[in-house]
């Protein structure tokens, strides 16, 4: 008996862990904040080759 309790006990933890896992970041507020996060990073990481391609075209 005490066996089935601890499984039960057991799956119950690994509903809740995958339902958090499963809602954490999927509300709409979390995917434009992380799409803004994305977008700022593309944009400097694009101006930083940029500005690296300009200098290594300026050393020429």
């Amino acid at each position: 008996m005490t066996w089935l309790i601890i499984l039960l006990c057991f799956f119950a933890c690994q509903i809740l862990v995958l339902f958090c896992c499963l809602a954490a970041g999927s509300d709409p507020v979390s995917r434009e904040i992380s799409d803004k996060e994305q977008m700022e990073y593309l944009a400097e990481w694009t101006k930083r080759n940029r500005q690296k391609k300009q200098a290594k075209a300026a050393h020429r």
